[in-house]
């Protein structure tokens, strides 16, 4: 290994001169020499280059993201919906991001009011409904999900919940 690392080293300080002298002549910026200097310099002090392992972040990420997303607890369906041979007869709804909120007045989610909640539905139902899904829905079914979902918006300190 350590031969390796010499031999690495010798390169990288031939490149990084050469770079130097063909930049006074050909006026190159005066930083393109240091960047071979500061591989030299990784490598000679044994510094390793660091590796990242994206599968590992990646899941990582899916568990973190599953983790912090809160759902609401299952709601029973008044009139299940069917979808072709499936029937859905429960849906929960996560937690709302602020992007999920875009085109919708919070005040309207507030007062349950039927467009706002419809265009809510398709974006935060588990499992996902369609638009066509949300507007079939049974009105007893679409005031539970609003409630749910309004429920989210309102803070711990409002709720009476320890922060």
């Amino acid at each position: 290994m350590n031969a390796t690392r010499g031999l690495c080293c010798a390169l990288l300080t031939i490149v990084a001169s050469w770079i130097y002298v063909i930049g006074m002549i050909e006026d190159y910026p005066s930083w393109s020499w240091s960047i071979p200097v500061t591989l030299v310099y990784f490598i000679a002090s044994g510094a390793r280059m660091p590796c990242i392992n994206w599968r590992k972040t990646m899941a990582q990420a899916k568990e973190k993201a599953t983790n912090t997303a809160h759902v609401s607890e299952a709601i029973e369906l008044d009139t299940p919906i069917v979808r072709g041979e499936q029937t859905i007869d429960s849906i929960s709804v996560r937690k709302p991001t602020a992007g999920e909120l875009r085109g919708v007045n919070l005040s309207d989610v507030l007062q349950l009011q039927t467009d706002a909640i419809m265009k809510l539905i398709p974006r935060l139902s588990v499992p996902s409904l369609t638009d066509h899904e949300a507007r079939q829905m049974d009105p007893a079914d679409l005031v539970q999900l609003g409630g749910e979902i309004a429920g989210f918006l309102v803070s711990k300190r409002v709720k009476g919940e320890a922060a």
